[in-house]
């Protein structure tokens, strides 16, 4: 059992943890997860206390991911600038509900039950104050990094959430004997509150221990809240194909750091992946190893050859010949997972210009789009054009798509549908 500690060591899963932490799995512990439904979807961010909590599964843990409901009610303060908007009941509902169905294929495939923390609907606040919050001093709370960085603008209602986080560790020591708690370095303050809560009220010592954030290239999480694009886990918000280029597109020096954290792969053998990456670095093998097991994880496997296939297409170099011979099959596969814009067939000729800013599909404004066009970063079924270029039927792929690639990564499908 000790090994595991070790194990997430290595890999860099670990931020911080409580005195005597790697004591505990001497023997078969309990833990948990917590996860607030304050946006529809979790992001890549959670997916390393997800992977965190399969490791401690694999190495027979007792493990449970825990919906904060009720918690996302109040709003986490903890890395935030600013005050969070209140959830209306019905959002939180929705996000709670769409939140709990990305955990519960994973739940399901791992065997990890899904708690709710709806308890805390259920205090009243004269008995929580008496019976919690005697136990921590304004000075205690004062201290935690979440308060002390936006002691001006915090809300009573934000100065609370740390009391009920609190509690829910209490809460599920109490009812499922949790003795550790996990989560982003960001949560600490609030792990270490729940801790304790548990040694004050039963004398006895649970422990925490938290993992480094995933950030983004200028350094700011990601998160369900935080402003600018997230790598969402939902399909919806991002597509299986980004999600699958994401990790394609990582640096080298990212993917050497990252196939630790979201891959399974022993110590040996990421070593071996790292020395066959190193001698060839223009085949991308870390990025593809990452891309392989997380596409699988979050979405599946199927949909993961789907990818790749659509992929070894869109990426060959020979793709301007390969489109003349494209299966009508093979391009609805595509149109499955890039961005496709349908379009009404009510006359024969199109200029080009007005189709690649239409809705702002492909380019924001028409000056953007001769921009582009001027330096040849867009084509057109891999041909360069001339922004008075019109599109006739003979540009069609099998008479409904035309593929447009922008710049050096990304493609645009346009599938034109006629009037009935």
């Amino acid at each position: 059992m000790l090994k595991f500690i070790q194990e997430i060591g290595w890999r860099g899963l670990i931020s911080n943890k409580t005195k005597g932490t790697s004591e505990i799995f001497k023997r078969k512990v309990n833990l948990y997860s917590g996860f607030d439904p304050t946006s529809s979807s979790l992001h890549i961010g959670n997916l390393i206390s997800i992977i965190i909590s399969i490791h401690f599964k694999n190495y027979g843990h007792n493990v449970f991911f825990l919906l904060g409901t009720s918690t996302s009610l109040i709003g986490d303060p903890s890395g935030k600038k600013g005050e969070r908007s209140l959830i209306k009941s019905e959002e939180n509902y929705f996000y709670s509900r769409k939140i709990r169905n990305q955990l519960f294929k994973l739940s399901k495939k791992f065997k990890i039950p899904i708690l709710n923390n709806n308890w805390n609907k259920k205090l009243k606040f004269i008995e929580f104050s008496r019976d919690i919050g005697k136990y921590f001093s304004i000075n205690y709370m004062l201290n935690k990094d979440s308060v002390k960085n936006r002691l001006r603008s915090l809300s009573f209602t934000e100065f609370t959430y740390q009391l009920l986080q609190a509690y829910d560790f209490y809460y599920l020591y109490k009812k499922k004997k949790c003795v550790l708690q996990i989560g982003g370095s960001d949560q600490w303050g609030n792990i270490t509150c729940g801790i304790e809560l548990i040694k004050k009220k039963n004398k006895t010592q649970v422990h925490g221990l938290t993992h480094p954030l995933l950030t983004k290239s200028d350094g700011t999480k990601f998160g369900k809240t935080e402003n600018g694009e997230n790598i969402w886990l939902d399909p919806k918000l991002t597509s299986p194909y980004k999600f699958y280029q994401f990790w394609i597109n990582l640096s080298d020096v990212q993917a050497k750091k990252l196939i630790k954290i979201f891959t399974f792969s022993n110590k040996i053998s990421i070593s071996k992946i790292i020395t066959l990456h190193e001698r060839a670095p223009f085949l991308r093998i870390l990025q593809n190893k990452i891309a392989k097991i997380t596409t699988i994880l979050v979405h599946s496997k199927k949909t993961f050859t789907e990818i790749y296939n659509i992929n070894k297409i869109l990426f060959n170099p020979n793709l301007k010949n390969i489109l003349s011979f494209l299966s009508k099959k093979k391009l609805f596969l595509i149109k499955k997972y890039i961005p496709c814009k349908k379009i009404i067939l009510n006359y024969t000729k199109f200029k080009i210009l007005d189709l690649l800013i239409i809705d702002k599909f492909i380019c924001k404004s028409k000056t953007e789009a001769l921009r582009k066009i001027k330096f040849n970063s867009l084509l057109l079924n891999m041909n360069p054009f001339f922004s008075d270029y019109v599109i006739t039927k003979k540009d069609f792929l099998h008479k409904h798509f035309i593929l447009i690639k922008k710049g050096k990564k990304n493609f645009y499908l346009l599938y034109f549908k006629y009037e009935v």
